[in-house]
């Protein structure tokens, strides 16, 4: 499971290129739950096969499809009816919203851990706990971007100084996804794979169906 603070990030480039990204560039959808609207990459894009949801993320799959925010109240709030009407079909759904949930929940994981190994493997990921703190701290004051990640299992200090940063499994399940015996932090620089990480951490966080009480803070308890 994964929990983080607050969001650190500002447009990120795109693949190949020195720009940001830009909001108002990006073709816009609706929510089919609160009704927001928001660049489709941003969005969960939902379909239907058999009375079986399949989720992708927005702006990344072809033919009709519906829309939801990666928040628990929107993904909990789903149904047959608003799927219905969104996908313009009458859509009988063939499992509890839980079971969709726990599918969705062990998609976003294996996205997480894809994205972090394509990350190491194109340069854009740096690990070390004092690495990763000073990233977080620029993040802060210069307003640059990235994704920072942090292990549930280390030291209360360490832990502290990086208490903005996600948490994500132990040093050992960090270390797995990127090829190394364990990984306590790791960065993501600005780029595509620090967009996708950070989509998909919050579908994770969202469908979870309640959060971790060894992995959330006091000040996260307060601003979630």
């Amino acid at each position: 499971m994964v929990q983080k603070q607050e969001i650190l990030r500002t447009a990120a480039p795109e693949e190949g290129g020195a720009g940001r990204l830009r909001a108002a560039s990006l073709p816009e959808r609706s929510c089919v739950v609160c009704r927001a609207s928001l660049p489709a990459p941003q969005l969960l894009r939902l379909s239907c096969m058999e009375g079986v949801l399949l989720f992708a993320r927005g702006g990344k799959a072809r033919g009709r499809g519906a829309y939801v925010c990666p928040e628990a109240s929107c993904l909990r709030s789903l149904n047959s009816a608003r799927l219905s009407r969104a996908l313009r079909s009458g859509v009988s759904l063939t499992e509890t919203n839980e079971e969709a949930l726990e599918r969705l929940r062990a998609l976003a994981k294996r996205r997480i851990l894809e994205t972090l190994g394509l990350a190491r493997r194109s340069g854009m990921l740096e690990m070390g706990s004092d690495r990763v703190a000073e990233n977080l701290k620029t993040c802060m004051d210069m307003g640059e971007s990235g994704v920072a990640l942090r292990a549930s299992d280390l030291s209360d200090r360490t832990a502290h100084s990086l208490r903005r940063a996600w948490v994500l499994g132990t040093s050992e399940d960090l270390g797995r996804a990127i090829g190394v015996a364990r990984a306590g932090a790791l960065w993501v620089s600005a780029s595509r794979f620090a967009v996708g990480l950070d989509f998909w951490l919050r579908v994770e966080r969202a469908s979870c169906s309640a959060p971790d009480p060894a992995v959330i803070s006091d000040d996260l308890k307060v601003n979630s």
